[in-house]
């Protein structure tokens, strides 16, 4: 090659050996390295490495090329085999290798997008198909860990006492942020809150920052679960290398939130709702449909129910006003629960009547009987006047061993016919059936 007809050369011309070590390069060539840049002797692939293969299945092939470390530094080069070894031609491509990258990243966006649309499409034929909070938040944390490809997924529910617990997920700062803390902050977060690094996390707390640092989280993305403006819990995904986000990745959260949280006040409608059903509104005590539910008893079976019915209660009705009664029904449910054993129930039968299915013989459920006459009549109710006392009649009814499978409903009416000989005597005791 002529010096002086390269150098005039508006593209980079560059001669290798066979050996690919370069034996010849242009001005311009070297005023792309650098001025100074002495290149000859120098291996190629010291130089330049490979970014992009272009024009492919052409008669030659033109690769884009850029300084190791540097791919903003692209050129395109072609290559000319001869027998010595090749000339390669060097032209300024960094202008076209951004808008290549730019073009790919549009295309991995639109397939991550397309991803992410499943992604929500599938959440949301699986949430419709929940019927507990725990499923619920174990499919919102299931997904939102493959959405955004963390290594941990966290979803924190309010309880209905306002308490906020995990329901699904890990969550890696569980050891390190105190509990009344994680629950102010989720329900101040009224958006999507995304951590890049301790920098941007110690902008918005300090503890947050440090839990990073203590637990190896380098990012973290957090949406809130909220619908009408009630916090109701939130999502978290927690990332161990550090990680950016892109411009769907506030948009994906919030949609995945907005689902869970419209499926979440549905399931607890629901569930309030079947609570209603089968518990009594003054008490909050099972109500005479839940005890419908309870199984048969077996022949061998112990069990006995005890039947309950109250002393004076029409004339706190009478007299004070049903209001004042009301507060006696839920004093005497308060008391009965307290005295008795785990696995009994006690249930409001209706009006002033109280049942109580227990897993015990007859004479244990006599004894069972008395602790809870005493418990009702015991003690005064601060709320009423000493004129007006509350006590117990109680019939008690055991199934009979031999008698074969025995609903619950017959030994209730046999235990109700007991409590009517308990009152025609004089009230405040405990009649045995038959």
């Amino acid at each position: 090659m002529s010096g002086l007809e390269i150098d005039a050369l508006p593209v980079g011309v560059v001669r290798v050996d066979r050996a690919d070590h370069i034996v010849e390069s242009n001005a311009w060539f070297r005023r792309w390295l650098g001025e100074d840049t002495d290149v000859t002797g120098r291996v190629l692939s010291d130089i330049l490495v490979p970014v992009a293969d272009f024009l492919e299945g052409a008669a030659f092939a033109a690769r884009m090329m850029s300084c190791p470390g540097h791919p903003e530094r692209a050129v395109l080069v072609t290559r000319a085999e001869d027998a010595d070894g090749a000339v390669l031609t060097v032209m300024e491509a960094a202008d076209r290798y951004a808008s290549g990258t730019r073009l790919r990243n549009l295309h991995g966006l639109a397939d991550r997008t397309q991803s992410r649309l499943q992604l929500i499409m599938d959440a949301s034929v699986a949430f419709a198909a929940a019927t507990t909070e725990e499923r619920l938040s174990k499919i919102l944390a299931d997904t939102a860990a493959q959405a955004y490809r963390a290594e941990d997924s966290v979803v924190m529910l309010f309880s209905d006492n306002g308490v906020l617990r995990r329901t699904a997920g890990t969550n890696p700062f569980e050891p390190v942020i105190p509990e009344f803390t994680m629950s102010a902050r989720a329900r101040e977060l009224r958006e999507v809150l995304k951590i890049t690094d301790e920098a941007v996390a110690e902008k918005v707390s300090p503890s947050l920052a440090a839990a990073m640092r203590h637990t190896g989280v380098h990012a973290l993305i957090a949406a809130p679960l909220q619908l009408d403006g009630v916090a109701l819990g939130l999502f978290a995904c927690f990332f161990r290398h550090p990680r950016v986000f892109d411009d769907e990745a506030s948009p994906l959260a919030e949609a995945l939130a907005g689902q869970a949280a419209q499926k979440l006040a549905t399931v607890r409608l629901e569930r309030r709702l079947q609570h209603a059903a089968m518990h009594d509104d003054i008490t909050d005590l099972p109500n005479r449909r839940s005890l419908e539910d309870l199984p048969t008893l077996g022949d061998h079976t112990p069990a006995s129910v005890i039947f309950i019915d109250l002393d004076g209660f029409k004339e706190v009705n009478d007299t004070l006003g049903h209001d004042r009664g009301d507060e006696v029904l839920r004093e005497v449910g308060r008391r009965l629960q307290q005295n008795l054993r785990e696995g009994d129930v006690v249930a409001r039968y209706g009006g002033d009547e109280f049942v109580v299915v227990c897993g015990a013989d007859a004479a244990s459920a006599v004894e069972i009987a008395e602790r809870l006459r005493e418990a009702v009549a015991g003690e005064e109710y601060p709320f009423l006047p000493a004129s007006l006392p509350i006590a117990a009649s109680i019939g008690v009814a055991t199934a009979r061993v031999g008698e074969g499978v025995l609903n619950v409903d017959r030994l209730i009416r046999r235990a109700d016919q007991a409590m009517y000989t308990a009152k025609n005597s004089g009230g405040n005791q405990v009649a045995i059936a038959d």
